[in-house]
């Protein structure tokens, strides 16, 4: 691939921003839209593409386009790109739920040459001054064919991911949800739920004590309690039937953990060992996922 391969970002926000500056050193022609002028400026200031626009139609030579708007948004611009660009380039998005984008696209009676994306990547904080250019090294990229999707377009996207150090992995659209709401937006929901525990608990003397007293163990579990409001309110209301299934195994099992607080310290142990085991071997020593099936 070369400088004639077009890639266009729309949505220059962190993920949008990160994957132009990942991409920039790999010789494509980049394409960065923003509906946002002052968005724009900033993305010239940071030399993030060789095209800047606030005009969708600025895409329409691209050979693919990375749909990175907010995930009430993706479907509209889904629409709006699918009548830009030729047949055969390859409309993607970042969203992190897929199932009812892939409904949407499934179901059009003309040709979409759509594949779902997710890369299992990102911070708290938002915005294209937050944009970092190894933010997808060795993090997992989630995949979610349409039907419209060929296999040789799945694979070229697949050496466009993986030239910015993503690991590709197929899903079906569906166990992505479920499988998400386990790991990115229950713990979203958790991190907002103990955050505004403590922070409006009734005892203000011990509320005040214990936000004085607050650490690092308490900062990293709230981390995702700062997470964007609109992204929050997009994954946690779009995916609330998932959420909630996760809710109710949780509750679940807290209260299989409350039972153990009875068991004789030996075998209480035991369970932590092996809690604290699984937990060490899930992640690298950098943090980053090392699981395999």
């Amino acid at each position: 691939m070369s400088k004639d391969f077009t890639i266009a970002v729309i949505g220059l926000g962190l993920i949008g921003g990160s994957i132009l500056k990942a991409l920039g050193p790999k010789n494509f022609h980049l394409i960065a839209v923003s509906g946002r002028e002052e968005t724009i400026v900033k993305a010239k200031e940071l030399g993030l593409a060789d095209e800047y626009s606030t005009d969708i139609e600025a895409v329409k030579d691209a050979k693919i386009v990375f749909i990175c708007t907010p995930i009430h948004k993706i479907i509209p611009f889904i629409d709006k790109v699918s009548q830009v660009v030729s047949p055969d380039c390859i409309i993607t998005d970042v969203a992190s739920l897929k199932g009812f984008i892939i409904d949407h696209v499934d179901n059009c009676e003309f040709l979409i040459n759509f594949i779902g994306g997710h890369p299992m990547a990102g911070t708290e904080h938002k915005g294209i001054d937050n944009a970092i250019d190894n933010l997808f090294e060795n993090a997992k990229w989630v995949l979610t064919p349409s039907r419209w999707s060929e296999s040789q377009d799945i694979e070229e996207l697949k050496e466009v991911i993986s030239s910015i150090g993503a690991k590709v992995i197929i899903a079906n659209p569906y166990e992505h949800d479920k499988a998400v709401a386990l790991i990115s937006h229950l713990p979203l929901l958790l991190s907002q739920s103990l955050f505004g525990m403590v922070d409006k608990y009734p005892d203000e003397n011990i509320r005040d004590l214990a936000l004085s007293l607050a650490a690092s163990g308490f900062r990293d579990t709230t981390r995702l309690a700062a997470t964007n409001p609109e992204l929050a309110k997009d994954m946690l209301l779009l995916n609330k039937i998932n959420i909630r299934e996760a809710v109710k195994n949780l509750e679940d099992y807290l209260s299989k953990m409350d039972k153990n607080l009875d068991l004789d310290e030996e075998k209480f142990i035991e369970i932590a060992e092996e809690l604290a085991t699984n937990r060490k071997d899930l992640y690298s020593p950098e943090g980053k996922n090392i699981y395999t099936e």
